[in-house]
């Protein structure tokens, strides 16, 4: 029913009153008879009560107006929290995303600390039953052996507790041991880390050298338990002569693994390896010596990812062929690293490459392609240049020549916020962008679809303008239509609002502001344009009004 003070009209307010009638009235007489005076005191009671409720009804509306509203206004009423209507199963999903994913991509889940755990339990009670609820928020254990003895029931308290709420869900644990901790006194807390093995899927041991130090001893209980082991990080400082630290050889599921050995005794001068299952694993990521890296590439066959920081320098390495791994990442922490490490091996089925360094090993990264034979397979190039004080002066051809060994790209990435660039124009500044215009008149790269660069914040994208316009508007002559151009600028004015506003007034900033038009005007096209680059109304007769249209006469 509707409230009394309801806006919307009331019927019974509109009934006009109906007149109370005597039928004798009427201008000719009725003969008198039974019949007609019967009939006539039916209708007058009949009209005498319909007069009678009629004013009830009446009397009842008025009664109303008169009446203060009774109505609950829904407006007034106290509404509860827009957080505290989340159902339950919602806040999970959200509590889950602080948790990193099981995949096996190139960044490993991480292991969270307890206070980033316990977080989202103390904002409300609702809150704290959803994360309690939640198994993959306490599947994540960090434990750093620094804590005080008098603090190890508790912490056992806190293990247990936090293994239980994750039921069976796959556990991440991170044990971090100081450099002078004896871990004698941390064994109930490893025991109860132990009993639940089995479920360990990613672990991570970082601790120093020496065997007074060494957790590997502690977790030898865990051998032959680890059925579901998935990702293994470990720093083997140092490795026993008797090879006593196997926990780890029999994990049936583990693919990835992250070893480090640098500073200390390479491993292929003692004999000794670390002990995993290597002709089961796929991805490896490691930090070392060249030919620690080597052995370790031959020691697994069915490698499908290599990722590698090499140290130091050999003239005799001996050649490895593998026939089966698609990726390859070579960083060089040392000059000439990386040249001694492309030498020494064939890499026919590789797909995706990835150099890292301060200087660039043009010949040694083409003769490995040509080598490989991979000239028509292999579609991802990534290039990172890396600044020091003595940098060496390269024009861009140097990197150009390198590319046309790779004719088949499809994916390129280059990243230098260097001045190494001895190019001369109007619109070279010594940037990574220099390479863009050997790219943009020649049929190189023809099939490259998605292109990726990260200069200084002065670099001057007009010659990239120029490329992407090349590929995008005039794909022709072989050349495939690209797709995504990715530009990391980091300076204010590359804002698509304040560039109208702080572009300097010299000639190459002028000329820069109409190449980011440019570009926006390809992404309103369809082109995928990511970076710095916003969604403003700035446009290219924006541009053309303040008179920076000099460096292309043609149409868009």
């Amino acid at each position: 029913m509707e409230p009394l003070d309801s806006p919307a009209p009331r019927p019974l307010a509109h009934i006009p009153a109906i007149p109370i009638f005597d039928p004798l009235e009427f201008d000719r007489s009725l003969p008198s008879s039974q019949y007609t005076l019967i009939k006539t005191d039916d209708l007058r009671s009949m009209y005498r009560e319909i007069g009678r409720v009629q004013a009830y009804l009446h009397n009842l509306i008025n009664r109303g107006d008169d009446t203060p509203s009774l109505a609950i206004d829904d407006s007034k009423r106290a509404k509860t929290a827009a957080i505290e209507r989340v159902p339950p199963e919602i806040l999970s999903m959200i509590f889950e995303q602080a948790v990193p994913p099981q995949t096996d991509d190139e960044n490993p889940r991480e292991t969270h600390r307890l206070a980033e755990i316990l977080l989202p339990g103390q904002i409300c009670r609702l809150w704290r039953e959803a994360a309690i609820t939640t198994p993959s928020l306490w599947s994540s254990i960090y434990l750093k052996f620094s804590f005080p003895k008098n603090s190890v029931e508790k912490m056992v308290d806190i293990v247990t507790t936090c293994i239980a709420r994750a039921k069976g869900y796959p556990l991440s644990i991170c044990l971090w041991n100081q450099s002078d901790t004896e871990l004698t006194q941390y064994r109930p807390i490893i025991a109860v880390l132990l009993a639940h093995s089995h479920q360990w899927d990613n672990v991570f041991i970082k601790c120093g050298g020496g065997p007074r130090k060494n957790p590997y001893e502690e977790l030898q209980g865990a051998k032959g338990c680890l059925s579901m082991l998935r990702r293994l990080k470990v720093e083997y400082d140092e490795i026993e002569e008797g090879g006593s630290f196997d926990t780890f050889l029999i994990s049936p599921k583990l693919r990835i693994v992250d070893l480090r050995n640098y500073g200390v005794q390479p491993w292929h001068e003692i004999g000794q390896f670390p002990l995993l299952p290597w002709r089961q694993l796929q991805q490896i990521t490691f930090v070392g010596y060249i030919e620690d890296a080597l052995e370790l590439l031959r020691m697994s066959p069915i490698l499908r990812v290599f990722k590698v920081s090499v140290v130091g320098h050999s003239v005799e390495l001996y050649h490895v062929h593998h026939a089966f791994l698609l990726e390859l990442s070579v960083e060089s922490l040392v000059d000439g690293a990386a040249s001694d490490l492309f030498g020494a091996f064939t890499l026919p089925a590789l797909s995706s490459l990835s150099y890292a360094g301060e200087e660039f090993p043009r010949d040694a990264i083409t003769s490995f392609v040509q080598r490989s034979n991979i000239e028509q397979s292999l579609h991802t190039f990534s290039l990172t240049l890396h600044e020091r004080r003595d940098t060496l002066l390269i024009p861009s051809s140097n990197i150009i020549k390198c590319l046309e060994s790779m004719p088949c790209l499809s994916q390129l990435s280059l990243h230098d916020l260097s001045k190494r660039y001895t190019d001369t124009g109007p619109f070279h500044s010594g940037d990574i962008s220099s390479i863009c215009e050997r790219l943009e008149p020649r049929p190189i790269l023809p099939k490259l679809k998605r292109f990726s660069i990260t200069g200084p914040p002065q670099m001057s994208c007009v010659y990239l303008a120029l490329m992407v316009k090349s590929r995008w508007r005039r794909a022709a002559g072989g050349l495939v239509w690209i797709e995504s151009v990715e530009i990391n600028h980091s300076r204010p004015c590359a804002h698509a609002k304040s560039s109208m506003t702080q572009i300097p007034a010299h000639i190459e900033s002028r000329e820069s502001g109409r190449a980011l038009a440019l570009l926006r005007l390809y992404r309103s096209e369809g082109l995928r344009v990511v970076g710095s680059l916003v969604d403003e109304d700035e446009c290219i007769e924006c541009i053309d009004e303040q008179g920076y249209g000099a460096f292309d006469p043609d149409e868009n």
